[in-house]
């Protein structure tokens, strides 16, 4: 399904099996091959039709997601308003305790470790949510969130489809990346337009489907290789073939991602992650419907 080739991902180390290792050989059904003829891993990309393989998907988002504390805990501990507290702060055990001896500096140094020390734990502890925003993405609730009639309902929303849909990528025998998306309709109105045959078509909700994307994540190593952008692509193509992208291609407002637990102004680097998703679905999206315009002109 993807372009994409096992050059283009730098191989993860190879462990090999001890010489005097021995291996049973039973009958089974023959695997497809996850090492190419030139000793690499092969990279795959495909729908994930199982529970295991909808697992692995939920994994790989929980753990973006539980990265996203990180990056947020060095946004805040790097932010200028930040680092002027910490020069306030050792400013002030100066000022408290050098009495003009050498050995206040031992004061001073140890006061202010203590003090930098504390502040980190409360960074931590500020950002910890994510951590429990990912416990609850990596679930089959989270996975099936909108679908029941009450959520309708309150959305005015119709998902489409029994489940999600979700692609994988494998590289050898890992799971490096995924996408989770899903069509949806706007729910018709009780009091919707009962005219001439034209104007309910107008107003049809089939003809309004959107088609939006709650998880885009590839594994950190595996990153800037173009996994992702594949997979998009992938995705993109899949919702166009069942007719979920003729009101568009967008990410929920809900996506595995959104959440933040800092004040907007220590987001800025979680924001500018999110930037850059949007500016390359929109670069996609125009990128295959140009390609679809050019192949209908060559016809």
């Amino acid at each position: 399904m993807s372009s994409l080739t096992s050059a283009d991902v730098a191989p993860p180390d190879v462990l090999r099996l001890p010489d005097h290792a021995t291996l049973e050989v039973e009958e089974q059904e023959p695997k497809e091959p996850t090492v190419g003829e030139d000793g690499l891993p092969i990279l795959t990309s495909f729908a994930a039709d199982n529970d295991d393989a909808r697992a692995e998907a939920l994994h790989i988002v929980a753990d973006t997601v539980a990265q996203q504390r990180n990056i947020a805990s060095r946004s805040l501990i790097f932010h200028p308003i930040v680092l002027a507290v910490f020069v306030a702060g050792f400013g002030a055990c100066r000022q408290y305790f050098y009495r003009g001896e050498n050995s206040d500096y031992i004061k001073i140094l140890t006061t202010f470790t203590g003090v930098v020390m504390a502040i980190l734990g409360g960074v931590r502890l500020t950002c910890g949510p994510y951590i429990f925003e990912a416990e609850r993405v990596g679930t089959w609730r989270w996975l099936d969130k909108g679908r029941s009639a009450d959520e309708e309902e309150q959305t005015g929303v119709k998902v489409l489809g029994q489940t999600d849909e979700i692609l994988l990528t494998k590289f050898g025998n890992d799971y490096i990346g995924t996408i989770i998306f899903r069509g949806v309709q706007p729910v018709a109105a009780p009091g919707s337009p009962s005219g001439n045959k034209k104007t309910r078509k107008l107003h049809s909700p089939s003809k309004h489907t959107k088609m939006v994307i709650r998880g885009w994540s590839v594994r950190q190593k595996y990153r800037r290789k173009e996994v992702g952008s594949a997979l998009l692509e992938d995705a993109i193509r899949l919702g166009k073939e069942k007719g979920w992208t003729t009101d568009g291609v967008e990410f929920a407002d809900d996506h595995a991602n959104h959440k933040r637990v800092l004040p907007a102004i220590f987001n800025g680097a979680l924001d500018k992650y999110n930037q850059i998703a949007q500016k390359t679905l929109e670069k996609k999206v125009h990128e295959i419907e140009a390609a679809e315009g050019k192949g209908k002109k060559k016809r």
